[in-house]
């Protein structure tokens, strides 16, 4: 069993996280809006979780 790219992972939902989170909170940006504290961490926690889960499947399908 290989072992998790986590760094990778990282880099990935920094990069994702950060986009959606203009797309979902951009009235936050604007100043029309306050900063949803749950929800934008949330944003960066699901592509590292697919990145995650997408490595554990493609290492269980090599096997």
């Amino acid at each position: 069993m290989k072992q998790l790219n986590i760094p990778r992972a990282l880099v990935v939902s920094a990069i994702v996280g950060t986009v959606l989170l203009i797309i979902n909170q951009h009235e936050t940006l604007l100043g029309q809006a306050e900063l949803r504290i749950v929800p934008a961490l949330l944003t960066y926690c699901v592509p590292f979780v697919v990145f995650i889960v997408g490595q554990l499947s493609r290492q269980d399908d090599e096997n």
